[in-house]
């Protein structure tokens, strides 16, 4: 994966997370990330009261979607990256994954320390990078290699 890419997922906190209900609809939700690079994953924490956990605490892994890139404002300087994966719930073992949400998240640290909130990981099995901000034109980077700039592949 690009540098471009993983430093404009640093430079984001915020996305909206999409997981397989036990029922079989999906369920989307805006939420806080913070990420590891190797491999890719990204780390969350949410209430155990909240719909989204409800598939989480049912399955060992559920089908999920993420987009991060909220657009306020259409004007050409649009970034968006979509990714569809798994999530599952934290394990007792993988506290690094904790730890990498607080560095992000410093604030949420001290509030966290008496809560029952639980902490999930996605990670991603396709991913696709849109910048419509390169001067050459929309340019699309997808993970099976491939490169478009104003739909052609290059």
């Amino acid at each position: 994966m690009q540098t471009e890419i993983f430093e404009y997922i640093k430079s984001q906190r915020v996305g909206v997370i999409a997981v397989e209900m036990p029922n079989g609809s999906p369920h989307a939700a805006t939420v806080h990330f913070a990420q590891e690079e190797n491999p890719l994953t990204f780390i969350f924490q949410t209430s155990p009261n909240y719909r989204k956990s409800q598939a989480l605490l049912r399955k060992n892994s559920v089908r999920a979607s993420l987009v991060i890139g909220l657009v306020e404002v259409e004007g050409g300087k649009e970034k968006t990256f979509q990714l569809d994966g798994e999530a599952r719930l934290v394990q007792p073992n993988e506290k690094h994954f904790i730890e990498s949400y607080f560095d992000k998240f410093t604030e949420k640290r001290e509030k966290t320390q008496f809560s029952d909130d639980i902490f999930f990981v996605f990670t991603p099995t396709w991913w696709r990078f849109t910048d419509w901000a390169k001067p050459e034109g929309k340019t699309v980077h997808n993970s099976d290699g491939t490169t478009t700039i104003k739909g052609k592949l290059v």
